[in-house]
């Protein structure tokens, strides 16, 4: 195997806007790893803090090899087109470039991080990390509705398996966490031209290209022994991200659940037509389910999966939209998955503060009306 061991051809890309406590710890994490091959390039934009000056400062202090490039985003532009600026920086920049990795300015990566990412991309195009809650922090989950939560993994297992079993290029993910989440994400620079890079977005730029590499053939590989733990913050930098979620979930009873988990119906009847797309899914706003709704979801797709697939859809109204208790359409904010699954629900309170698996984001993928 090759080494390169004294050439610049990895590049770290981490978006910031108003980041001044949360970049030390984000750039520290960094410090020592692959340092002879590892250029960091920081996207700070529309920043009106010490975001910049304390990156610098940490990266003097730590010998770590940092780009910082101010910007001023327009309406309309968000973390995709900061991770693209990045990215294309870094392509135009170093000439050796081989494979670009990114995560999040309140996120903190494993000590190693960097390498296991690289062992990785050895055989594989692209490389979807673990993301966790910073233990520190994690006590913000003892506000969610545990039952409601248990329900919301159910079903992301349910729909997970079906895309396993059914979905093109998605056989992979049965068995992994399959999240697509830009705060642990690494793809080789081959991979990422082919699919002509992030998408200049508001949000969602991570869950697009990992799908972009599937309907392109490239190889993913959902990984968990590759993990980053972010924070556990109610008021984020992202519209739809992690921290709308969070507080979507805490003391409600009425949320939307992730924007990657189509309706049943939807998957039922695209899966029988063979029409699904590749891993990860994205639901239109409009066609958005409540967790309310989740035990009729689950029903149908455990009757389906034990059927052997291949049974008629059930019959929805065509106006049928998520509703709250108050009878008014519900946000489409918040589009992440927060600690959920079978075993959320039989945590103790002591235990809050061990990591707990998050699932970030969505992107734009087939709606259920006309796809």
């Amino acid at each position: 195997m090759m080494t390169y061991a004294h050439e610049r051809d990895v590049a770290v890309i981490i978006p910031a806007r108003d980041e001044e406590d949360r970049i030390g710890p984000c750039l520290t994490a960094l410090a020592g790893q692959f340092s002879a091959r590892v250029t960091v390039i920081l996207v700070v934009n529309n920043t009106v803090d010490r975001t910049s000056d304390i990156a610098r400062e940490t990266a003097t202090y730590h010998g770590l090899n940092l780009r910082i490039l101010e910007r001023t985003l327009m309406t309309g532009q968000g973390v995709g087109t900061a991770r693209r600026i990045g990215c294309d920086h870094a392509l135009h920049a170093m000439p050796l470039l081989r494979y670009l990795l990114t995560t999040d300015a309140d996120c903190i990566v494993a000590p190693d991080w960097i390498a296991r990412t690289l062992a990785h991309l050895e055989t594989v195009d692209a490389v979807c990390g673990k993301v966790d809650l910073i233990a520190d922090e994690a006590d913000v989950i003892n506000g969610m509705d545990r039952h409601l939560a248990t329900l919301e993994g159910t079903y992301k297992e349910l729909v997970q398996k079906l895309y396993a079993r059914h979905a093109p290029n998605s056989a992979d993910i049965d068995g992994t966490h399959g999240e697509a989440a830009g705060a642990s994400l690494a793809f080789s620079t081959k991979a990422y031209l082919a699919v002509g890079g992030f998408d200049p977005v508001i949000c969602g730029e991570d869950r697009r290209i990992v799908r972009a590499f599937r309907k392109m053939g490239c190889n993913v590989r959902h990984v968990s022994d590759v993990s980053v733990q972010a924070s556990c913050r109610l008021t984020g930098r992202a519209v739809g991200g992690m921290s709308e979620a969070l507080k979507a979930r805490i003391g409600s009873i009425d949320y939307l659940i992730d924007d990657a988990l189509p309706p049943a119906e939807w998957l039922v009847k695209h899966t029988n037509r063979k029409t699904l797309g590749p891993w990860p899914p994205l639901v239109a706003a409009r066609d958005r389910l409540n967790v309310r709704e989740l035990p009729r979801h689950i029903e149908i797709l455990e009757n389906f999966r034990n059927s052997g697939g291949l049974m008629p859809a059930p019959i929805v109204p065509a106006d049928a939209v998520p509703l709250s208790h108050f009878g008014m359409r519900l946000s489409d904010k918040g589009s992440a998955i927060v600690p959920a699954g079978p075993e959320f629900q039989a945590r103790q309170v002591a235990e809050v503060k061990v990591p707990v698996t998050v699932q970030i984001k969505a992107s734009v993928m087939p709606t259920s009306k006309g796809a």
